[in-house]
């Protein structure tokens, strides 16, 4: 790869019809300093070249992920077709995960365009920011996995030498990784805490050896508050999840519980959640998460539950 070749974290793909919610995306994610290939940026540098050459260019080769907004016009204009079959042709050589494929509106997606088992988002249940910052997650995880991106003709390479068993690393420990949340969740809360301040949310933040303490409150009572505690007993190698003050021990107290374990197949420690109340989704079974998108999803669910403040 040439030393002047672009590299973008993410690069949209979209029907007209969707360019207000998609430029707030965008937008937003460069506010969060991630690279976006985004076509109205490249009207001059595109000046007078075969703009679908180009195109394919940036979505076969050189970007993080792909990240296809998919409505009912997506599926029948030619434009975005055509950018969907190249970065689709990516996605076979890179293995899971290059498509972050987003739902717009009650659109039916054909097998043959989007595997059924291949899991999607709906634009729907998220504003543009938080897309956005589970967009910064999902980068965050494939640089701190050391996933660099690779021009397609290095991707074939490695895909024609002998394959090597995918498995936990020797010195994986689940209870360092817990350590690891931990400290991972006290940071970004505390990085928070003055922009909550600046809004009228006084936001603690404490840590000890083996808790997290979260409390905002507006006007002098308290809006939201979780504490984040190691696990003891049947609970151990766990992190729980419960209102303020509330954990004895019993499962009674609480609203969530968190296993970490290393993705073999993904290289990555995640952790397992195990949702009572804590992001709303109950009876959703079991959900698996980086530290990077498990704070953002529990980020969004706490805006919610402020602005109902």
């Amino acid at each position: 790869m040439s030393d002047d070749q672009p590299i973008y974290d993410i690069a949209v793909s979209f029907a007209g019809e969707q360019r207000d919610y998609v430029e707030r995306t965008v937008e937003a994610a460069k506010a969060l300093g991630l690279k976006v290939f985004y076509d109205r940026d490249m009207t001059v540098e595109w000046w007078g070249k075969n703009i679908l050459v180009e195109q394919r260019r940036v979505y076969g080769s050189l970007t993080r992920y792909f990240v296809p907004f998919i409505s009912t016009e997506y599926v029948v204009k030619p434009y975005p077709r055509d950018e969907f079959d190249a970065a689709m042709l990516t996605a076979v050589k890179r293995g899971d995960g290059y498509i972050l494929p987003v739902l717009v509106g009650d659109v039916a997606v054909a097998p043959e365009l989007l595997h059924p088992h291949v899991a999607y988002l709906r634009s729907d249940d998220y504003t543009p920011e938080q897309l956005a910052g589970l967009l910064k997650a999902k980068v965050e995880g494939a640089v701190g996995a050391g996933q660099e991106p690779r021009e397609v003709t290095s991707v074939v390479q490695a895909a024609l030498e002998l394959p090597m068993p995918k498995v936990v690393p020797r010195g994986f420990s689940k209870f360092a990784e817990l350590d690891a949340i931990c400290a991972h969740l006290a940071e970004r809360f505390a990085d928070a805490a003055p922009q909550l301040d600046a809004i009228g949310f006084p936001c603690l933040v404490r840590t000890t050896a083996d808790r997290v303490t979260i409390r905002i409150e507006r006007e002098e009572r308290i809006a939201y508050s979780l504490d984040i505690v190691r696990g003891t007993g049947s609970y151990d190698g766990r992190l729980v999840f419960s209102p303020a003050g509330t954990w004895s021990g019993s499962s009674g107290s609480m609203i969530a519980t968190a296993e970490p374990f290393f993705d073999a197949r993904a290289g990555v420690p995640k952790l397992k959640l195990m949702d009572l109340s804590l992001l709303s989704t109950f009876g959703a079974g079991q959900e698996v998460f980086t530290k990077e998108e498990f704070f953002h999803r529990l980020w969004a669910r706490i805006v919610e539950q402020l602005e109902r403040a």
